[in-house]
């Protein structure tokens, strides 16, 4: 190069630019060279967070309690007593006087039970205090009563019913007092049974003192359980 000559100013763009091109070629190459010597050191982990955020340990579920098993005792069924036996008074027929209405007794436990023979009753006032109705098995003291077949041996299987008919005349009853006037009945299957205190429906037995009939234990057709498919 001639001395004191100057070079032109777009000679000089190339140069500037070259400078940083080799200077991050010559860092990219200087990296390359450290790896190739010491391959291990790119392996190494980054260091740890100086402060790790601790877990959040589960909320912890409480255990539920087993559900106790089922017992084979028929009085294990919902609102069924221990002999099995459930009662109640079915609706009244009046006709010239004469009075014909039902008891009923349903097995609503779990085991099948056996039947003969008639009812247990005692009719019970407004108060549920014993009356001095005479209840008697058979209805030929009633007037134009219903038949009675006599005792037969029922089975009962579980949801089966059994029915017995009860007819008696017409006793006045006072309208102020409620006297004469059975409202209740304590029912019995038979004379081994707990009784059980049942509401009479349709205004209960205008029998007073009168006698009431009672037929012996039958199937109640009406209250069978469905047949099974």
């Amino acid at each position: 190069m001639i001395p004191g000559m100057r070079l032109p100013r777009r000679a000089r763009l190339p140069l500037l630019v070259l400078v940083p091109a080799l200077a991050l070629t010559g860092c990219g190459l200087a990296a390359e060279l450290e790896r190739e010597a010491d391959p291990a050191r790119t392996s190494q982990p980054p260091p740890p967070d100086a402060s790790p955020t601790p877990s959040v340990p589960e909320a912890e579920v409480a255990p539920t309690a087993p559900e106790a098993p089922p017992t084979g005792d028929p009085g294990a069924a919902e609102g069924c007593p221990a002999s099995g036996f459930r009662a109640r008074a079915g609706a009244t027929d009046a006709a010239m006087g004469l009075r014909v209405g039902r008891v009923i007794v349903h097995n609503c436990g779990t085991k099948t039970l056996k039947l003969k023979g008639y009812p247990v009753l005692r009719v019970l006032d407004m108060e549920r205090e014993p009356m001095d109705t005479e209840v008697v098995e058979g209805t030929r003291r009633i007037s134009m009563g219903p038949e009675d077949p006599g005792p037969s041996l029922l089975v009962l299987e579980p949801g089966m019913s059994a029915r017995s008919t009860l007819a008696w005349r017409y006793w006045a009853v006072d309208p102020h007092t409620g006297s004469g006037l059975g409202a209740y009945l304590k029912v019995a299957p038979d004379g081994e049974t707990k009784p059980q205190t049942v509401e009479v429906a349709d205004g209960g037995l205008d029998v007073g003192e009168g006698v009431l009939g009672t037929t012996a234990w039958q199937y109640d057709i009406s209250e069978a359980p469905p047949e099974r498919s």
